[in-house]
């Protein structure tokens, strides 16, 4: 069994930084794992202070962000990665500022975004009808005699 392996990192998990990033942009801009994954990622033996802020700034550095903020000391704990630019980071950085416009534009939109998707299904219902209604009716728009 490998390191990996015993301290819970599975097998088809990310390698590299670049990996690592291609799965939370492939999950939607969200994406838990371990610490121990980081660790593994790092090349480092422990999660010693300093080595968490190393890895918080190469997270950074690929343009993720993480909860909890501040990472856990222990390989086994989960956490979870965000892409920065997304509605999710946004979230994040809004629950993290407090009261202030960036967290209330964010949330704004996030309650936007609901109406949004209302209003996408109903021209998808929309079109899907006109398609329908096109279909029977293509003897209805003959010219008048």
């Amino acid at each position: 069994m490998s390191e990996a392996q015993m301290i819970g990192v599975p097998t088809d998990a990310p390698g590299t930084w670049e990996d690592l990033r291609s799965a939370v942009v492939g999950n939607n801009g969200v994406f838990r794992t371990t610490m121990g994954l980081l660790r593994e990622i790092g090349g480092y033996g422990r999660l010693g202070t300093n080595v968490r802020q190393i890895l918080s700034r190469n997270l950074a550095g690929i343009g993720l962000g993480h909860l909890p903020m501040e990472l856990p000391a222990y390989q086994d704990k989960e956490i979870l990665l965000f892409q920065y630019g997304t509605p999710a980071a946004e979230i994040v950085e809004a629950v993290r500022e407090g009261a202030s416009d960036g967290a209330e534009t964010a949330l704004i939109r996030l309650n936007s975004s609901q109406d949004i998707a209302k209003v996408r299904d109903a021209s998808l219902k929309a079109v899907e009808l006109l398609s329908i209604l096109n279909d029977r009716c293509r003897d209805c728009m003959r010219p008048l005699p």
